[in-house]
C-alpha cells in the first residue's frame, strides 16, 4: 500500500489505533451521551461528529503553523490550556450532578430537551478542551511524510482523511460497546449512576492534568 507523501501507511493506521485505544476525555463524552435517557445511536453519531470536528481544527492548526506560534507565546498558550481545563472540569461536574438526580424522573424530562445541537456542540469542545494535542500532532505527522513524494497540502490532506476515517470506525465501535451496555443499565440503574459519577471523577481528573502538566 502506497500513497504519494506518507513513507508507510500501514504504521499511520496502526499508530492512529494505538492513539485511539488510550482512553480520553472524548472517549468519555461518546459514551456519556449514548447513555443519556434520550441518547443512544443518535446521540453517539452526533457526539462522534463532534470529536471529529475538534480533532480536524486540531490538526489543521498543526500543520499550518500555529503550533510554532503558540511555542514562541506560552503566556497565551497557558491561558488556552486553562480555559480547556476548566470546561473539562465543567463537564466532569455536569456529569456527576446528572447521576445523582438519574433516579428520579426529573432526569428523564430534563434530558428529553437535550439533542444534536447539544452531543455536537459539547463533544466538539471536549476535544479541544486539551491544546496540548496540536503539540501531538505536530510530532505526529512528520514521522509518516515521505519527503521524494510530499505534495504540500494534498499529502497533510491524505494523512488527516486517514485520521479521521480511523477515528470515525473507532467511535462507532465504541457507540455499539456502549449501546450493549446501555441494555445492561437500564435493568441496573444503581450501576449506571456510578458508572456515570466515574465518568464524571475522570473528566476532572483530565482536567486537573492538563492544567498543571507543562
Amino acid at each position: 500500500m502506497t500513497l504519494p507523501g506518507i513513507s508507510d501507511p500501514v504504521a499511520l493506521v496502526l499508530a492512529t489505533l494505538v492513539f485511539l485505544a488510550i482512553p480520553g476525555p472524548g472517549t468519555i463524552k461518546l459514551l456519556a451521551s449514548v447513555a443519556e435517557a434520550c441518547g443512544g445511536v443518535r446521540a453517539g453519531l452526533w457526539s462522534t461528529g463532534g470529536l471529529l470536528a475538534g480533532d480536524t481544527i486540531w490538526m489543521v492548526l498543526a500543520l499550518s503553523g500555529v503550533a510554532a506560534l503558540a511555542a514562541a507565546h506560552p503566556a497565551a498558550f497557558d491561558i488556552l490550556r486553562y480555559l480547556g481545563a476548566a470546561y473539562l472540569a465543567w463537564v466532569g461536574w455536569s456529569l456527576i450532578r446528572r447521576a445523582q438526580h438519574q433516579l428520579d424522573e426529573v432526569t428523564v424530562h430534563a434530558g428529553a430537551g437535550r439533542g444534536p445541537r447539544q452531543w455536537f456542540t459539547e463533544s466538539m469542545l471536549v476535544s479541544l478542551s486539551n491544546p496540548k494535542v496540536i503539540g501531538f500532532y505536530v510530532a505526529f505527522f512528520p514521522l509518516f511524510i515521505d519527503p521524494r513524494t510530499f505534495d504540500g497540502v494534498a499529502t497533510y490532506a491524505r494523512m488527516i482523511a486517514i485520521v479521521l476515517a480511523i477515528a470515525f470506525a473507532y467511535c462507532l465501535w465504541l457507540i455499539a460497546a456502549a449501546q450493549v451496555a446501555r441494555r445492561f443499565f437500564s435493568r441496573h440503574p444503581a450501576a449506571s449512576v456510578w458508572l456515570k459519577r466515574a465518568g464524571g471523577v475522570a473528566l476532572i481528573g483530565f482536567a486537573a492534568r492538563f492544567a498543571v502538566q507543562r
